[in-house]
């Protein structure tokens, strides 16, 4: 079955930023950190995630999605990377609060256009 996933990531030239966190945050104050991970397609950034939650999943007890079609919970065993890739590829960020035996985690894809990038700026303005 072939997917037909949304082109707004390409028009807009959008990669995202991925941070794994252990406390809440805002986009606000991860655009001031470094990400983990510069995803640079839906599907990197689906794999990402995958990869984190097996990597960081120490017995996951839920995995609550906020998409913006409304929140979804997860069984640890069911992966929904469609979904992952539908999000990001209409422009939008993931964003999944990830309780494990071991305490919660808090997972972040933030899209950015290369104007807003913060990275990118500092470059833009080192290069002059």
């Amino acid at each position: 079955m072939t997917e037909h996933l949304p082109t707004t990531w390409r028009e807009r030239r959008l990669h995202w930023h991925a941070h794994l966190r252990h406390t809440p945050s805002t986009p606000t104050l991860r655009r001031t950190e470094p990400p983990e991970a510069v995803l640079r397609d839906p599907e990197a950034g689906a794999e990402w995630v995958a990869d984190t939650l097996t990597r960081h999943s120490l017995t996951p007890i839920t995995i609550r999605w906020d998409t913006p079609w409304n929140v979804t919970l997860d069984d640890p065993a069911e992966r929904d990377a469609l979904r992952d890739r539908h999000v990001l590829a209409a422009g939008l960020p993931v964003k999944a609060t990830v309780d494990t035996v071991a305490g919660r985690l808090y997972l972040h894809i933030d899209p950015y256009t290369p104007p807003q990038c913060p990275h990118h700026r500092a470059h833009a303005t080192g290069a002059g």
